[in-house]
């Protein structure tokens, strides 16, 4: 790297002003890739006209209060999220940081030195005597005139690097709500689950005693006896895996909170169904995609980051120009220190141009040029995965809610069967047991219900989150 000073006077530095006249941004300049989408969803049909306020507040659809008491809760004190909007003042920082390389750097500088010059190395009556001070004090400057737009590039890069932070705290805001309505979801299920296996042990408690009176009244087999004994332990067996569940589930809800895990032990004693959202999902179309998922404005801004820096790369091989200067007052002693004739100052401009580098700027120039093309491919394969995303929840969605009608018919056929058998029971035209099969048949069917309507309004969150939703 060569260093050319020593420049005619300033009168015959006319040209300095065309530096920021003709000045350009070597590199490409980012456009953002035109891609093609689908004009619907295979999965539906039709499109539905999109609200922005529903998505806004979609967890409000579920007509649950405590639901969103929790949202809210856990937006202010989520350390996720925390951590996702300290990360953006940390790049916003650093974006004006380079925002600020456009300008000239000023350093005031000031030292008093006391030295003694060595008699033995240099003996002249014009080094003065021996031991001497020094007093100094001065402004040093210094301003890069960005011709080639290197500097720029670089305030590009950071201010993309910046936005593409800012989706992915909007990814973490919109993984924040669909994790704490799906928890809440399951713990609901939980407490359904456990409610029903309590009644189906006490139902099979119930056989069992009946079936060992008839089996000292020698009117059924031992047989019969074990094998509801049998299936009473294994209803029993099955209380402490749903109970656990039900912890594990509540522990982790209070974690997202940003809560200690036993803390919402005893605020969610009290049972209540599973909250279910009756409305139909506007889906849209699948080109509302770019603005609304994070993921995918996310990695526009890092193609457009990667462009900038390749810009970056490309204005090394173009010289760099600076103005230099200095002024401040000299002196060996403080009485003359800060006066006229102990004024000092230099002024001039300086370039530097990379000359012999043995390929290492070009070397950098294809490095950035393959980060480039990777944030493309990394763009391309975000949209396929996004339209992915929305494809399976919606498949997933309408699957599940036929199922679901499917278990509520099913559930409406073991009420009459319970209702008649109940009947027969009380008119003595059926024995005790058929009575309570038709009871556990009927919680059998109850138990595959809730896990449909778990499952129903689980991927109802899930396809509100492969939507995007809004902030």
């Amino acid at each position: 790297m060569y260093i050319l000073k020593g420049f005619p006077p300033m009168k015959n530095f006319k040209w300095i002003p065309l530096l920021f006249l003709t000045g350009c941004a070597v590199g490409p300049d980012y456009q953002t890739p035109q891609v093609t989408l689908p004009s619907h969803y295979d999965a539906t049909e039709t499109t539905g006209e999109l609200d922005a306020g529903e998505l806004q507040h979609w967890w409000t659809a579920f007509n649950d209060p405590l639901l969103d008491v929790l949202i809210h809760e856990a937006l202010s004190q989520n350390f996720d999220l925390r951590i996702a909007v300290e990360k953006i003042h940390e790049v916003r920082a650093l974006y004006q940081i380079q925002a600020a390389e456009l300008w000239p750097k000023v350093d005031l500088n000031g030292e008093v030195i006391r030295e003694r010059v060595s008699q033995s190395l240099f003996d002249s009556p014009f080094l003065g005597p021996p031991v001497q001070s020094l007093y100094r004090i001065g402004f040093d400057a210094s301003w890069e005139v960005d011709i080639f737009g290197k500097r720029r590039r670089e305030k590009e890069a950071a201010y993309y690097e910046y936005e593409a932070e800012v989706e992915n705290a909007r990814g973490v805001y919109i993984t924040l709500l669909s994790e704490v309505a799906a928890n809440y979801i399951e713990m609901r299920a939980f407490q359904q689950k456990i409610s029903l296996s309590e009644r189906d042990i006490y139902i099979r408690k119930e056989l069992l005693t009946l079936s060992e009176s008839l089996f000292r009244a020698g009117l059924s087999s031992e047989i019969d006896v074990e094998l509801l004994r049998i299936g009473l332990e294994e209803a029993r067996a099955a209380l402490p895996t749903l109970q656990t569940g039900y912890r594990q589930t509540l522990n982790r809800l209070a974690v997202l909170l940003g809560k200690p895990p036993e803390s919402l032990h005893e605020e969610f004693t009290e049972r209540r169904p599973i909250p279910n959202n009756p409305n139909a999902i506007p889906v849209g179309l699948p080109s509302d995609l770019l603005r609304r998922r994070p993921d995918i404005r996310q990695a526009e801004r890092t193609l457009a980051a990667a462009t900038a820096n390749l810009g970056s790369a490309i204005a090394d091989l173009f010289p760099r120009f600076s103005l230099l200067g200095a002024f401040g007052f000299d002196g060996d002693h403080a009485n003359n220190w800060i006066q006229a004739q102990s004024r000092t100052w230099t002024f001039g401009p300086t370039m530097q141009w990379p000359i012999l580098y043995f390929g290492r700027i070009r070397s950098n120039i294809r490095a950035q040029n393959s980060v480039q093309k990777q944030a493309l491919l990394s763009y391309e394969q975000t949209l396929l995965t996004s339209l992915e995303d929305v494809e399976n929840a919606l498949i997933a969605y309408y699957k599940e809610e036929e199922r679901k009608k499917y278990f509520e018919k099913q559930v409406e056929a073991a009420k009459r069967q319970y209702a008649l058998s109940r009947d027969l029971y009380l008119s003595g035209l059926s024995d005790f047991s058929t009575f309570l099969e038709a009871d556990q048949t009927l919680v059998e069917a109850e138990t595959n219900l809730v896990n449909s309507e778990e499952g129903f309004s689980t991927k109802c969150v899930a396809l509100y989150k492969a939507l995007g939703g809004e902030w």
